[in-house]
Parts: structure tokens; sequence; C-alpha cells
């Protein structure tokens, strides 16, 4: 793994969200599907490109992030809605691996994560990871259409409607 990636702990913490509300999310849910395959979808190897310099802060772990951009796309928020939502909306919290206690990150890792995408050799990597888990598993529902798009294109905010 490269530089100042940030990553997620594979234990869960005593206030994990999905493990003391996951039976709240709704079976076959974008939700759901996220939650339970968030680390296989978005291994922090997939993001290693991303950090080769090695200077700066350890960044927000690369499956929060992802995670927290597949939805902010489903549902068609902005930067700063979609962070909002992480801290505040349960379902998101589950979905991204966090505790009921954390504290979302600023809206402008959303920004410099997105530049980072784009300027990479694999710009649509998240949404083919969680293209390929659909396909596979056949988790989807009409109020989560299979994504199409990254958000990394030109009206991110919209990208997978």
């Amino acid at each position: 793994m490269g530089g100042m990636q940030g990553t997620s702990r594979p234990d869960r913490e005593l206030l994990d969200t999905a493990a003391l509300c996951g039976h709240l999310l709704s079976p076959g849910s974008v939700h759901a599907l996220l939650a339970e395959h968030r680390h296989r979808l978005f291994p922090d190897e997939l993001f290693a490109d991303l950090f080769a310099s090695g200077r700066g802060r350890p960044s927000v772990p690369a499956d929060v992030i992802a995670t927290v951009m597949v939805l902010q796309a489903l549902e068609g928020r902005s930067d700063r809605e979609a962070v909002v939502a992480l801290g505040t909306d349960l379902r998101w919290k589950a979905a991204a691996g966090l505790a009921i206690t954390d504290e979302p990150f600023h809206p402008t890792v959303l920004t410099l994560w997105r530049n980072k995408l784009r300027a990479s050799e694999a710009p649509q990597r998240i949404f083919e990871a969680v293209r390929a888990v659909i396909t596979e598993t056949g988790v989807t529902s009409k109020s989560t259409p299979p994504p199409e798009r990254t958000p990394s294109t030109p009206n991110s905010a919209r990208a997978l409607r």
C-alpha cells in the first residue's frame, strides 16, 4: 500500500452502526449491499496508486470515501449534503462502516478524491466494483439502479442516475 493512504479497521467498534442498527437496513438496498460488501468492493489496494507520493496526512479510508461517493451519486447530493447525510443518517453510517459517534469528514475531501480519481488511469474503479458485485449478487432495487457512470465526470452528484 502506498504512502499516506488511510485504512479502515477490520474489527468493529463498540458503537458500530451496522452492528447496532444493521437490521433496520432494507434487505437488497444499496445501503445493505455496501454495509455487507464494502471491504470487498473497495480494498485499500484498489486505491494505492492515488497515494504514491507518501506525503501529507493519512487520508480518510478508501472504503468510506467510495461508499459516500456511491450514495452521493445515487441520491443526487452535493458534497456538503453528502457529508451531512454521513453524519446524520444511520443508513449512510452503516453503509460506510462508521460508529454511531463518528463525525464526518470535511466536504472538500470528496473533491480531493474525485480529482485524484479523475487524474488516475482507472477513474471509474469505484463504480466498476459496485457494478461487478451487483451483477454477481443480483442485489438491486428500483430505488437503487445499477451504476452507469463515475462521479469523476461532470454533474457528479447525478452521475449514477
